[in-house]
């Protein structure tokens, strides 16, 4: 238990120095421990809380148990930073997954170069990632008067989750590291998959991509 400052005065305190220290000894109905329990503390400190341990990541429209075990895991996350699961854990957050990564320089690309997807040049401090992200189109994308063939009447998703996705992998990298990420996570069905009709698949239809190539 703290010593109340009064009862350290000396005895020849004055009447304003007995004031001063019941002043500084009022009890304040503040919960210290809880304020500071990214667990317990009410939701209005949050942001104050993020701020205290440094978080890099935060949306205002997270659920507010995303929020609190972000900041729960501010140092922890900050440690993996520059690694692999640095990119898997903070992807999580914005309901991401990381499909595969690939990390440059790295063996030459013998038989999967493709042009415009395939770095010949190896660059020394570069990251490659296949990511998959749910994303929902927009509402009211119906668009008259484009119906043309070669022309979609439908707009693009939304692309606030590949922004955030982006925004997650640029904070898990280290800082002298350069990045590129690949959304495109399906691809088409190749007779080179195995399959048969009897697989209900068919020409056109689309499978999850595992691999960067």
């Amino acid at each position: 238990m703290m010593t109340a400052v009064g009862d350290i005065l000396p005895p020849s305190r004055t009447s304003f120095e007995v004031a001063v220290a019941a002043g500084m000894s009022d009890t304040l109905p503040v919960p210290l421990r809880q304020v500071m329990n990214p667990l317990e503390a009410p939701e209005s400190f949050l942001p104050f809380l993020a701020a205290h341990f440094s978080v890099d990541l935060w949306y205002s429209d997270w659920p507010l148990s995303r929020k609190r075990m972000m900041i729960a895991n501010a140092i922890p996350l900050a440690r993996m930073k520059g690694t692999r699961q640095a990119a898997i854990d903070f992807l999580a957050y914005v309901d991401g997954a990381l499909v595969d990564a690939l990390a440059h320089p790295t063996r030459f690309a013998m038989g999967r170069g493709i042009v415009g997807r395939t770095p010949i040049g190896h660059p020394p401090f570069m990251a490659r990632y296949l990511v998959k992200v749910e994303t929902v189109k927009e509402p009211r994308a119906f668009v008259l008067g484009r119906g043309i063939i070669g022309r979609s009447i439908i707009k693009a998703s939304a692309r606030v989750p590949l922004g955030r996705c982006l925004e997650a992998l640029k904070v898990a990298k280290a800082p002298e590291t350069q990045i590129r990420v690949d959304f495109a996570h399906m691809r088409p069905v190749t007779f080179g998959d195995g399959f048969t009709f009897s697989d209900g698949l068919t020409f056109g239809r689309y499978v999850d991509r595992t691999v960067l190539s």
